[in-house]
């Protein structure tokens, strides 16, 4: 299969670019800056700037692409969500996508699938209830960021490209919110955020890449997928885990006014989650390698040498 990925570069992207290359799949990674690219992502990697996708010539080098996976988008975890911040969020996605979408339409490219990130954050704060794809979307900030990102996918109208968008909650790796969110515990100041009430649904990034592996694959796999584990936990049993797992203590709880000052608005990210169950995965027989938190963060945090990355 012939995958066109559009944010190649981060995380996520080169363990997909990784992950597709060791099957003997061909991978095409759109990028502002392909020598750049080049320096981070295995040779067989193919490059196209988002610059010629408009071009006549974007054509002839993606007439047989098959799948196109959009991961493209500006951190939303790294700076306070000032009012130009937040634009930049929303307009990163909705542009990636708005691109790629046109040269669906126009021909350029005909996949049988645009597989788009989303993110749990769809559904805006949830308390306990329990989120499946078929709820609806919450008044927050994140969750007008998913709507219209998500929106823009569906705006494909080749009848031969089906539309997946796939809501990723907290993807665990050695990279990332992981190495975030364990760094106090290296100095003994772990802990809950906040209340430690509020839901994490996560994600072991193996299973996430096997997951989008799996739709570009199985053709009855459309509209909005949960990205995440079966079992997602509240914050205060992932404190306790992360302690458990690093032996370290997990006692010091991080008030919600420090979250609230030191971040702003984006404290809502960590402070409120959602409770977020895959049912379209489950349904369709995706088998998980770490349902449980515990064997997650065993598989990430203990150092065991031989074993496989992916």
């Amino acid at each position: 299969m012939h995958v066109l990925i559009a944010g190649g570069t981060g995380f996520l992207g080169r363990h997909l670019t990784g992950f597709l290359l060791a099957e003997g799949q061909r991978v095409t990674v759109m990028t502002r800056n392909p020598a750049q690219a080049a320096k981070t992502l295995p040779g067989q990697v193919e490059f196209i700037p988002w610059q010629e996708l408009a071009a006549p010539a974007a054509g002839y080098k993606l007439r047989d692409i098959e799948g196109v996976v959009n991961l493209a988008g500006a951190s939303i975890g790294n700076r306070r969500w000032t009012g130009a911040v937040k634009q930049e969020i929303i307009n990163s996605r909705v542009n990636a996508t708005r691109a790629l979408v046109t040269a669906i339409n126009r021909g350029t490219m005909q996949p049988r699938i645009l597989l788009n990130a989303s993110a749990v954050g769809y559904y805006g704060p949830r308390g306990d209830e329990k989120i499946t794809e078929e709820e609806a979307a919450g008044p927050d900030f994140l969750a007008q960021v998913c709507r219209h990102w998500e929106a823009e996918a569906y705006q494909v109208q080749n009848p031969a490209t089906r539309v997946v968008t796939l809501r990723i909650g907290v993807v665990l790796g050695k990279e990332g919110a992981l190495a975030r969110m364990v760094l106090p515990y290296r100095f003994f100041l772990g802990g809950p955020l906040g209340r430690g009430t509020q839901w994490i649904s996560w994600i072991h990034v193996q299973d996430l890449i096997r997951m989008i592996r799996f739709i570009l694959a199985q053709e009855g796999i459309n509209g909005p997928v949960n990205g995440t584990a079966p079992n997602p936990v509240t914050m205060r049993e992932f404190a306790k885990l992360t302690g458990r797992v690093l032996r370290r203590p997990a006692w010091l709880p991080v008030p919600e006014f420090l979250l609230k000052t030191a971040l702003g608005q984006m404290s809502e990210m960590l402070l409120h989650g959602q409770r977020v169950i895959p049912a379209k995965m489950l349904g369709a027989g995706f088998s998980f390698r770490y349902p449980e938190l515990k064997a997650a963060l065993d598989d990430l945090l203990l150092d065991r040498p031989g074993r496989d990355i992916l």
